[in-house]
């Protein structure tokens, strides 16, 4: 049996109880927020295990203070080095397994930079200019001053590659006010001048932002206020006007994710009908638990019950978030899948914990929507280093090329690194020209760090 059956043949068994499932998830917590890390590689140290959700740190509970800046194993020098709340580590989120080796380049670079956008908007980890930059060659084109006593917090782009949305503010969780800017570039990538939007500054906190790939609207989802976070919601914007819908959550929990930095890549993700968009929910259970799902909602609708104007993706919430995976489960997703346009399929970092020495096992895999199984194993790696995870951060139509994270081709896995580059679906993968990278991570204290947060 291949490997892509055993996973779905996994996701037909019985899954673990809630009780299983919620002590991992207060063991990864109580990790990530500062206890004592068990070891899980020595070699050169030690790293948390499991997996911090996407590109952003660890995942607070609705009502919980920020994580103190005592931070465990790999992400001290990160924090220490940046005194703030928001730096994002190059740890990045999972996404992917290669039932057939990548190939280690050899196709020509232009032929495959012309599948992915030309254009990216990289943001600052904390205070300072956002960057536009050209992805094929990483000239810098222009960059972008927040307005005068914020800092940007969220951006998004559209499906033309020259609008994009910022989301402004003060810090990234002060809860407002949140203002919303569209930054449009010239033919050849320069940007024009940023353009606040007709919309009233929100006095909430960002949870997620996506702009509609028609780039005439744009939907950002806000965290309820105080612990229990009842009244979490999404609300769709028109860039043109202002005007706008809202989708409520009227139980605890929250929609989106929760992330200590700026912006992050686990995000809604519209399909090509610019009608279509893909959230995640996280309710409050009897019992002090928490379920996740996974859903679409119809933003055609006039608004009201989130859930009720939305239909859920049949992926079980026992694979959704960072926790350690348990042995009934094929794997786990870290952060929030991406769908392809034709909203036939998920693309989304997946991982699986490996007995040592190898540890981690970091895939990036093809979901049905239809379904909820596996479809494809694009990429996969076992090591021994959370430095090696996966990461997706766009993806076209079709699910065929997409911009993903991942270990240089022919890397051993015993090294821990990884780089931006174009993955297709055939299993080739060209990295990002140095340039490219250079613009977005960097070395600090022996780890890649992201210095800046690309949107395509």
């Amino acid at each position: 049996m291949d490997e892509l059956s055993t996973i779905q043949q996994l996701l037909t068994e019985p899954l673990p109880g809630p009780e299983v499932v919620e002590a991992a998830r207060l063991k990864l917590e109580h990790v990530a927020l500062g206890g004592t890390p068990e070891r899980t590689r020595i070699a050169r140290g030690w790293h948390a295990p499991g997996l911090i959700r996407r590109a952003t740190g660890p995942r607070r509970r609705p009502g919980q203070a920020a994580a103190p800046r005592h931070w465990p194993g790999w992400l001290a020098p990160v924090a220490a080095a940046a005194a703030m709340v928001g730096v994002v580590v190059a740890s990045l989120a999972i996404s992917g397994v290669l039932l057939r080796p990548a190939s280690p380049g050899g196709a020509n670079p232009t032929g495959v930079f012309a599948k992915v956008p030309r254009f990216f908007v990289g943001l600052p980890p904390a205070r300072g200019r956002a960057i536009v930059a050209a992805t094929a060659t990483g000239a810098v084109l222009g960059t972008v001053a927040p307005p005068k006593h914020t800092v940007f917090i969220w951006t998004a782009a559209a499906g033309d590659d020259r609008t994009f949305v910022f989301a402004a503010g003060h810090s990234a969780f002060d809860g407002g006010p949140i203002r919303f800017y569209r930054l449009v570039l010239s033919p050849s990538g320069h940007p024009g001048p940023l353009v606040r939007l007709p919309i009233p500054a929100q006095k909430a906190s960002i949870s997620g932002l996506a702009v509609s790939p028609d780039g005439s609207k744009f939907a950002v989802s806000f965290l309820g206020p105080g612990a229990g976070r009842v009244g979490s919601n999404i609300k769709v914007y028109s860039l043109a006007t202002g005007a706008g819908r809202e989708w409520v959550l009227p139980a605890k929990g929250l929609i989106g994710q929760i992330s200590i930095g700026v912006g992050g890549t686990g995000r809604m993700s519209w399909e090509a009908d610019s009608r279509t968009l893909l959230f995640e929910e996280e309710l409050n259970v009897k019992g002090g638990g928490w379920t996740f799902q996974l859903r679409l909602l119809d933003t055609a609708t006039s608004g009201g019950s989130v859930q009720a104007a939305s239909t859920p993706v049949p992926i079980s919430g026992a694979v959704l978030g960072a926790h350690p995976v348990h042995p009934n489960l094929p794997f786990r997703i870290p952060g929030i899948p991406l769908i392809t346009g034709d909203g036939t399929k998920l693309v989304t970092p997946t991982f699986r914990n490996e007995p040592p020495p190898k540890v981690f096992d970091f895939m990036i895999t093809e979901l049905s929507v239809r379904t909820g199984k596996p479809v494809q194993v694009l990429y996969r790696v076992r090591t021994g280093y959370e430095a090696n995870s996966t990461g997706v951060y766009w993806v076209n139509n079709t699910g065929t090329a997409m911009i993903a994270v991942r270990p240089p081709p022919g890397q051993s896995p015993n090294v821990p690194r990884t780089v931006f580059g174009v993955q297709t679906a055939q299993g080739q993968f060209t990295p990002l020209p140095p340039k490219t990278q250079r613009l977005i991570t960097r070395q600090l204290g022996g780890q890649q760090v992201m210095s800046r947060l690309p949107a395509w």
